[in-house]
């Protein structure tokens, strides 16, 4: 079936980032979640403790949807199966991987070269190319800026074997057509995790709301089992 998508350098160029993220990103954080996960049968791993008892809490929080659930619990189960946004919160979770000085969620320090900040740093990248989705387009200053920020973190998580599939993928030929399967994906990639991250910032007002409460019950209580104290007036006349 033809395509209605037009395509143009600008467009290509936004398409190279997508498949950059989308392709080479899935692969070498598939790479860092096999060698940081707990060791042993991947199935065993999942449905055990302590990693069974994470991943219960993270469906029932609903930051794991019934999709990514079935592929976690599936008797054959295989990380190759696994989407970018499955092996996030995955590396997140499971993988005892310390967070960013700065944290999951603000961006790592220009020297903070460590896995959890590559793995933050790839996620971030992905919402700055995300932000150019309602033109689907980039100029070339632009594409480069991004292609050297996405491609640092990649190189140092996934190896010098990456150097010549991303320099390849910079220049080799894309149709249309395929354009647009990349940034739909993108497009996907994006939604899928701002639904999580949605999940997860309800969870934090719902537990803050909570912890204000209880200290609240904790203040009334203290007051009531508060001992008195007899003044010296009150000494005298019960004497």
């Amino acid at each position: 079936m033809a395509s209605s998508f037009t395509s143009s350098k600008e467009t290509t160029n936004y398409a190279r980032l997508c498949r950059l993220l989308v392709d080479i990103g899935t692969e070498v954080l598939r790479e860092t979640f096999e060698r940081n996960r707990p060791p042993g049968d991947l199935h065993t791993v999942l449905t055990t403790p302590p990693v069974q008892g994470t991943l219960a809490s993270l469906k029932k929080k609903r930051v794991l949807y019934l999709t990514q659930w079935g592929k976690l619990v599936s008797p054959t189960v295989s990380s190759k199966d696994f989407d970018i946004t499955l092996l996030v919160v995955l590396l997140k979770n499971v993988c005892n991987l310390s967070p960013p000085a700065t944290s999951w969620t603000f961006p790592p320090t220009p020297t903070d070269v460590s896995e959890a900040a590559d793995i933050e740093r790839i996620r971030i990248h992905r919402n700055e190319v995300y932000a150019h989705a309602s033109r689907g387009s980039v100029d070339n200053a632009t594409f480069n800026n991004h292609w050297v920020s996405i491609k640092d973190p990649l190189l140092r998580l996934g190896g010098p074997f990456y150097q010549t599939v991303i320099d390849n993928l910079k220049t080799e030929c894309m149709d249309p057509e395929k354009e647009q399967h990349y940034q739909d994906l993108l497009k996907q990639w994006k939604d899928n995790e701002e639904s999580v991250m949605e999940k997860l910032t309800e969870i934090e007002e719902i537990l803050d709301a909570t912890q204000s409460k209880l200290q609240k019950v904790d203040d009334n209580l203290a007051k009531l089992v508060e001992p008195v104290t007899p003044s010296i007036k009150d000494i005298a006349v019960a004497g």
